[in-house]
């Protein structure tokens, strides 16, 4: 009973929808008919023509009596009597059509066939006869075809197939979600000759952002014509993209690896942290670039995000705060914050934060409906830390920060501003 075949064949008949394309049908037969049959006359008519004849009654016809009008034979002499009456009935009319009435119901019959076939028969014939998979894009990267086939049809939820060709010869083909490809160029920092790369990127975390991206390493052609020595896997990759690292620079490319720890994390999705790692993609990891100073907030930015903060806590009386006045304002700190951290400056990063709780921040998040958001600053920073520690980039964010992003005993200890 689950079988293709039935549940194709069960598209011929899928509901309530098909009465109604019946009755247009029952309808339009009808119709169609009544026209074709006439309305009475008190004459003889040509059936070829409609000629009115100047004959009342078959019996006045001639044996070999013709149309005057088309010259259509009414009537022939041979055979008995009887036949060939019934042949002079069959040459003769004696009523005539109505156009109209026919025209209605054929239009009437039709409409009840094509609604009949566009709400379930061609669905379900189509799902018989033709793939199921169809091409919605093709495109030709580092002499390697790429196509993308969705499924043809909108209501199966199947994923797209992704299909590689080099010359000729498929060298890669999977499912995926939301599939988008591409090609980069990279300076592996382990070979002296750039890299080319096609990428293929699946993305299947919706608003949290997952997605993996497959990338092989494609060369130039063989004489040997065997395919598969010029394309093979370089790496996987996870939530991030490819950028260029220089628009001066067209042949070189960068991986942007995006933080997602933080993403809904004591915030809404909105005002989530957003912190992106840059670096080179080989087989055996990433290598991360070293950070930049202008990835990190300077001090202007820095105070800007203060004054942001006193404005939220001082806009209206305590007891009118929302979580909506929180959210907003520790988004933006815990954005400085981590993006201070992420570059190396976690010395930097503890007293920012500490210095936004006393500006206001603490008595925004006291004042939050959300469980999860700690109501003191100490259990702020053990949060943080904790959260920290979960990241994928936490090896490396050590690495920048000298081996630790402990916050200090002293909340002086380190300055504010951009260095």
């Amino acid at each position: 009973m689950g079988t293709p075949l039935v549940s194709s064949l069960s598209l011929l008949w899928s509901g309530p929808l098909e009465w109604l394309s019946v009755g247009l049908l029952i309808v339009g037969v009808l119709f169609f008919w009544r026209g074709r049959r006439g309305r009475r006359s008190d004459r003889l008519h040509c059936v070829k023509c409609l000629h009115a004849l100047a004959q009342t009654s078959l019996a006045e016809i001639a044996p070999d009596a013709c149309c005057a009008e088309c010259g259509h034979p009414l009537s022939s002499a041979s055979g008995s009597s009887r036949g060939a009456t019934k042949r002079t009935r069959s040459s003769v009319r004696t009523s005539l059509p109505r156009p109209l009435i026919t025209s209605i119901g054929l239009f009437l019959a039709c409409a009840g066939v094509g609604f009949w076939l566009y709400n379930g028969a061609l669905g379900g014939l189509g799902r018989l006869l033709l793939p199921r998979y169809q091409v919605k894009e093709t495109q030709t990267l580092l002499g390697c075809e790429v196509t993308i086939s969705k499924p043809r049809w909108a209501d199966d939820l199947a994923s797209p197939i992704v299909e590689i060709r080099q010359r000729g010869r498929v060298v890669f083909a999977s499912a995926m979600t939301h599939p988008t490809v591409g090609s980069a160029r990279l300076q592996d920092p382990l070979c002296e000759e750039p890299v080319s790369l096609l990428w293929i990127r699946s993305d299947s975390g919706g608003s949290l952002g997952l997605s993996e991206t497959f990338t092989f390493r494609v060369g130039d052609a063989t004489s040997d014509d065997t395919g598969y020595p010029d394309f093979l896997p370089y790496a996987v990759l996870h939530e991030g993209s490819f950028a260029k690292s220089d628009p001066e620079q067209p042949e070189s490319d960068v991986w942007i690896a995006y933080e997602l720890a933080y993403k809904y994390w004591l915030t809404t999705g909105v005002n989530s942290p957003t912190i992106a790692m840059r670096g080179t993609p080989t087989p055996s990891g990433i290598v991360w670039n070293s950070p930049d100073e202008s990835e990190a907030p300077n001090a202007d930015a820095l105070e800007a995000i203060a004054g942001r903060v006193r404005a939220l806590a001082s806009a209206t009386e305590p007891e009118m705060f929302t979580s909506a006045h929180c959210d907003q304002a520790l988004g933006l700190v815990l954005d400085a914050f981590l993006e201070l951290v992420y570059t190396g400056r976690a010395r930097d990063a503890w007293p920012f934060l500490r210095a936004r709780y006393e500006d206001g921040l603490g008595t925004l998040m006291t004042a939050s409906q959300r469980a999860e958001v700690p109501r003191s600053l100490d259990a702020l920073e053990r949060a943080i830390l904790e959260q920290m520690q979960r990241s994928k980039f936490i090896q490396e964010i050590l690495r920048r920060n000298g081996g630790s992003i402990a916050p200090p005993t002293d909340s002086s200890s380190a300055p504010i501003s951009a260095q």
